[in-house]
């Protein structure tokens, strides 16, 4: 374990999805139906840092055969049942091909047709790591659902079969078309080498999506 710790992440905390004035009015009806009803905000539901923080928080790694070490992972802070709803992903949102390709944090939304950005804002949602290198398979996922009023959203889910103990990492599935679009093949074939057992040191991606994060569109499978 090392005395030092990650600098600490900037960005602004947000309770909903917020939308660049870009995106037409007719796929903003679609996406978000409370904006008929309110002309003071687009999601009449928030997903407060309060609610989140009963289920997960952000924290630095500690461990120093972790791939992603020295930076920052989504941990329980109880135990979460299977197909439990644990965060919402929320961000930025842009017309998809108005992203910002140098962002580490997008995420393919509504059916490819939007892009959530979290690394101006967001929620600890962002600190979620691929499982590659790090357990065996991932025991949570991304989904997408419709929240009371009818706004759809992104979210963060125990996947099914799991149970996920209070203190234990919360990883995803980047899915394999991340790392031959964002390394190429020999970077897929060593992340899934770590995955199978072999040591974190010989299946370590160099240009590691763990340390730097993604920096293309995650798309949902």
């Amino acid at each position: 374990m090392s005395s030092s710790s990650p600098p600490v992440p900037s960005y602004r905390r947000i309770e909903t999805l917020e939308f660049s004035k870009s995106i037409p009015s007719s796929i903003l009806d679609d996406i978000c139906p409370s904006r008929l009803k309110s002309t003071s905000t687009f999601n009449a539901v928030k997903h407060t840092r309060e609610a989140a923080k009963k289920n997960c928080l952000g924290k630095p790694i500690q461990d120093l055969n972790h791939p992603a070490y020295p930076a920052y992972g989504l941990f329980a802070s109880r135990k979460l049942s299977s197909l439990e709803h644990v965060i919402d992903y929320h961000g930025f949102v842009t017309l998809n091909g108005e992203e910002d390709t140098e962002s580490d944090y997008t995420y393919s939304f509504a059916k490819r047709r939007l892009v959530i950005d979290a690394n101006a804002v967001g929620t600890e949602a962002r600190f979620c790591n691929d499982f590659r290198g790090i357990r065996e398979k991932p025991n949570a996922e991304f989904f997408e659902y419709r929240d009371r009023v009818g706004d759809l959203k992104c979210g963060i889910r125990v996947k099914k079969g799991e149970i996920i103990g209070k203190g234990d990492e919360i990883c995803v599935n980047y899915g394999k078309g991340f790392w031959l679009h964002r390394f190429g093949r020999e970077a897929l074939e060593k992340a899934s080498l770590s995955t199978r057992g072999v040591p974190v040191e010989e299946g370590k991606v160099e240009c590691s999506f763990l340390k730097r994060r993604h920096q293309c569109t995650l798309y949902y499978e």
